[in-house]
C-alpha cells in the first residue's frame, strides 16, 4: 500500500527543475505555527530527490528489455482494461508458478516501487477467472544476489476472491526496504500456488521503479545560493511572517515549500455579560501573549485599557504591541443590561362559569422589551406563560392571582392581586348511550338565567357544535368527554358540565390465511381470529360467500386475478365490522438457469448441453434457443423447452472443442419475456 508521511503543520509547494528524469519534494516542519510576538521558533526542512529508473506500461504489447516471464503474458485485457485504458500484462492460461522478473537497479540510496495490479473475480471463465485460496495471492519481492534468494516485499491476500478492492485496478506503493538498498537489486512478482492453468488469474500494468539521488542536494533558507541546516530558527514580530526554503542539485532540479507563523496575542476581553438593573459598568481588555505594553482603540472611540459606562451592545477593542508594532489583536464582546420590570395587570370580568380575561399593564425603560411572563391563578395548579392569558375559575371565592414578568436573563419583578369570583348559571343535560357509528342525542336540561348555549364533543379533531339541543356520531367506539357550556348573552357569566359518554365497540373482526400469493387453482384456508361476533359472512369475491361459524373456512380460486376477500361480523348488540384480505392468484414468474461447460463424450457424465428450470416451467408458451460458433455461424437451433445438445450439428457432426455461444428468446403465458445470452465451453 502506499505509504505516507504526517507533518504537522505545514505549508508544502513542489517545483520540477529542467530534468524531465528526477524530481525533488520538500516540506517545512515546526511544533507550532502560533507564537508570541517576540518568540522564536526552530523551523526544519524536509527535502527528498528521486530519479526514475523503471517505467514500463506494457503498451507495446510485450516485455521491454530487461524483462523476464515464465510463461506466455497476453495483453489484450481480459478481465477489463486499467484505468487508463491501454494494454497491461495479464497471466491467463499458464501453470503455475507465475513469475515476473526485472533485472538489476543500483537503488544504495533508497527509493520507491509503484505498480497497478487487478485480480480476476473467483467463478470467472476464461482467462478471467480470479485467485480465491489464501496461499494463490502474489507476492512483491526483491533479491540482491542475481534471483539466488528472495525477500517479500508484501503478499497480496486473494481474501476469498471476491474483495472489490482487489479486483479492480490500485495501484500499489512501497518504499523499498534497507535490505533491499544496493546497487544490484531487481525485483519481481511471483505467484507460487494455484488450482491449474485455467484458474487463478491476474495482470499488473505501469510499473515504477525510483531512485532516491544520493548526496548532491541541499537546502538553501535564503534562497541566495548558499548551503544551510535543515533547521533554522526565526523570531515573529508580526501578526504572520512567511519563511521560504529550496532545496536544490544547484543545477537542474529545484523544489521549493514556504511555511507561514502567526502570533497569538489575544485582546482578552471578558465573555459575553448580562446584567439586572440599570447601572455604571465598565469593560477591561487584559492582554496576553504580549510585551506588555499596548496602544488601545475601542469602538466607542476611547484608548484605554477600558471602555467605561456601556450599556447594552457589542464592544470591540484593537491593540497594538507597542514593542513589536507589527503585531496587532481585536477582540468582541456582547453587554446586555436588562431593567427589573414594575409589573401592574387588570382581570373581567369574574364570574362563575366565565373566562376570565387578563390584561398585561407592566412597564419596562424606553428601549427595553420583556422576554417572559408567568400567571399563577391559585386555582389547583393552573397556570399560562401568555402576555394576556384568560382562565376559568373552578368554583366561586377568592383568588390570590400572582404575575411575574422576566424583562431578559433572570430580572424579575412580580405582583400579586385578589380576584373575587361570584356565582354563576348551572349547567346540566343527559344522554343515551349507543353502538358505534351511531347518531346520539344529547337533552339540554340546565337552569338559571343564560341565554346561549354551546356543545363541545372532544374528539381527535375537537369537533363542536352550538345548539340548544344536539346530537353528534362519534368517530368510533369508546368514552368520549362532551361539554355544555352556558352563558348570558353578554358572555359575563357561565356555567360548564362535562360529562363521559361510552360509544359501544362494533365486532373485531380479522383473518388471516395460510397463503396470499399462489398459482391457480389455489386452495386457500382462511383462519377466523374475531373477537366479539355472533355472526359472520364471508364473501369470496369470486361468487361464493358462506356464513360458517368455523374458525378454518376453505375456499378454492380457479382463475388468476386479485380477490379482496371479506369477512363481516355482527355483535350481539347489532354492532357491524369487517376486514379485507386479498388474494393474488398469478403464475410465477418463469426462472432458468445456463450451465457453462458440457463434456460431450459418451462417459455418461455431462454428455449435454441443456436448460436448468428452477421455477415456472410450465409457463412456457415459446421457446427458441441459438447456438453459435465464434465466427457467429449458427450451429443448431432448438424451439422445445426440453431441448438437449449432445454437441453436433444439424447434421450430426460433432464440433470441436472451444468456446460456443447461445442466445436464448422465451415468452409466458403471463407475458414475462426471457432473453438470455452467454458462452458454453465444449471440452472432451
Amino acid at each position: 500500500m502506499r505509504l505516507r508521511k504526517v507533518i504537522p503543520i505545514a505549508v508544502i509547494s513542489f517545483f520540477v527543475g529542467n530534468t524531465l528524469r528526477s524530481q525533488c519534494s520538500l516540506s517545512v516542519e515546526t511544533t507550532s505555527d502560533s507564537i508570541a510576538c517576540g518568540d522564536c521558533v526552530t523551523l526544519t526542512a524536509v527535502g527528498e530527490a528521486e530519479v526514475p529508473l523503471l517505467e514500463e506500461d506494457f503498451n507495446n504489447n510485450s516485455l521491454g528489455a530487461g524483462w523476464t516471464a515464465n510463461t506466455t503474458l497476453i495483453y489484450n485485457n481480459p478481465c477489463g482494461a486499467p484505468p487508463d485504458g491501454t494494454a497491461s500484462a495479464w497471466f491467463g492460461q499458464g501453470s503455475q508458478p507465475r513469475e515476473l522478473e526485472t533485472t538489476d537497479y543500483d537503488i544504495s540510496c533508497g527509493g520507491t516501487i509503484c505498480f497497478e495490479m487487478k485480480y480476476a473475480v473467483q467463478g470467472g471463465s476464461g482467462n478471467c477467472e480470479g485467485p480465491d485460496l489464501t496461499d494463490e495471492g502474489v507476492y512483491i519481492q526483491y533479491s540482491t544476489d542475481g534471483g539466488a534468494t528472495w525477500v517479500t516485499i508484501d503478499y497480496h491476500d486473494p481474501n476469498g476472491g471476491n474483495d472489490p478492492v482487489l479486483t479492480t485496478w490500485n495501484e500499489y506503493c512501497y518504499s523499498l526496504p534497507a535490505g533491499a538498498l544496493t546497487a544490484n537489486t531487481r525485483f519481481r512478482w511471483f505467484q507460487d500456488v494455484g488450482s491449474g492453468a485455467t484458474y487463478d488469474h491476474w495482470g499488473i500494468d505501469n510499473v515504477v521503479l525510483s531512485g532516491t539521488i544520493c548526496g548532491s542536494y541541499y537546502y538553501d533558507w535564503a534562497v541566495d545560493g548558499t548551503t544551510n541546516n535543515a533547521d533554522t530558527s526565526v523570531c515573529l514580530s508580526a501578526n504572520s511572517e512567511t519563511y521560504n526554503v529550496i532545496y536544490t542539485d544547484g543545477a537542474s532540479d529545484t523544489c521549493s515549500a514556504s511555511i507561514t507563523i502567526f502570533s497569538n496575542l489575544d485582546a482578552n476581553l471578558p465573555n459575553d455579560t448580562s446584567i439586572c438593573g440599570i447601572e455604571d459598568y465598565d469593560i477591561t481588555s487584559n492582554p496576553i501573549n504580549g510585551s506588555g505594553s499596548y496602544d488601545y482603540l475601542w469602538n466607542t472611540g476611547e484608548t484605554t485599557s477600558s471602555a467605561q459606562g456601556v450599556t447594552t451592545g457589542e464592544y470591540y477593542v484593537d491593540i497594538v504591541d507597542q514593542n513589536f508594532p507589527a503585531c496587532t489583536a481585536t477582540d468582541t464582546m456582547f453587554f446586555e443590561m436588562n431593567p427589573i420590570p414594575d409589573v401592574a395587570f387588570s382581570a373581567d370580568p369574574l364570574c362563575q362559569g366565565a373566562f376570565t380575561y387578563f390584561t398585561d399593564e407592566t412597564t419596562v425603560p424606553n428601549g427595553y422589551t420583556i422576554s417572559s411572563w408567568d400567571w399563577d391563578f391559585d386555582d389547583q395548579g393552573a397556570s399560562s406563560s401568555d402576555q394576556n392569558p384568560s382562565h376559568e375559575f373552578s368554583g366561586v371565592g377568592v383568588y390570590n392571582v400572582t404575575l411575574t414578568v422576566d424583562s431578559g436573563n433572570g430580572c424579575i419583578g412580580d405582583t400579586t392581586i385578589i380576584i373575587d369570583i361570584e356565582p354563576s348559571p348551572f349547567a346540566n343535560f343527559s344522554f343515551t348511550d349507543a353502538c358505534e357509528g351511531e347518531e346520539v342525542f344529547f337533552d339540554n336540561e340546565s337552569l338559571g338565567n343564560y341565554e346561549n348555549s354551546q356543545w363541545i364533543f372532544e374528539t381527535a379533531e375537537n369537533d363542536t357544535v352550538v345548539q340548544t339541543d344536539a346530537s353528534f356520531t362519534f368517530p368510533g367506539s369508546g368514552s368520549y368527554d362532551v361539554t355544555l357550556i352556558i352563558e348570558k348573552s353578554d358572555g359575563a357569566c357561565s356555567d360548564t358540565l362535562t360529562e363521559s359518554i361510552t360509544v359501544n365497540p362494533g365486532p373485531n373482526v380479522i383473518f388471516s390465511s395460510n397463503v396470499q400469493v399462489g398459482e391457480p387453482p389455489l386452495v386457500v384456508d382462511f383462519y377466523n381470529q374475531s373477537t366479539g361476533a355472533s355472526s359472520y359472512l364471508w364473501d369470496f369475491m369470486n361468487g361464493n360467500t358462506s356464513n360458517s361459524l368455523n374458525d378454518t373456512v376453505t375456499e378454492t380460486f380457479t382463475e388468476p386475478g386479485d380477490y379482496p376477500v371479506t369477512l363481516y361480523g355482527t355483535s350481539a348488540a347489532g354492532c357491524e365490522g369487517s376486514y379485507t384480505l386479498v388474494i393474488t392468484v398469478e403464475f410465477e414468474d418463469l426462472v432458468i438457469q445456463v450451465p457453462n461447460i458440457f463434456t460431450p463424450n459418451g462417459d455418461n457424465t455431462n454428455d449435454d448441453f441443456y436448460l436448468n428450470y428452477l421455477q415456472a416451467k410450465q409457463t412456457i408458451e415459446n421457446f427458441e434457443i441459438v447456438i453459435l460458433n465464434r465466427w457467429g455461424n449458427v450451429v443448431r437451433t432448438f424451439n422445445d423447452p426440453d431441448f438437449k445438445w449432445d454437441g453436433t450439428t444439424e447434421g450430426g457432426k460433432y464440433v470441436n472443442d472451444g468456446t460456443y455461444f447461445y442466445k436464448v428468446n422465451i415468452t409466458t403465458i403471463k407475458g414475462q419475456e426471457v432473453e438470455e445470452h452467454g458462452a458454453v465451453q465444449v471440452e472432451r
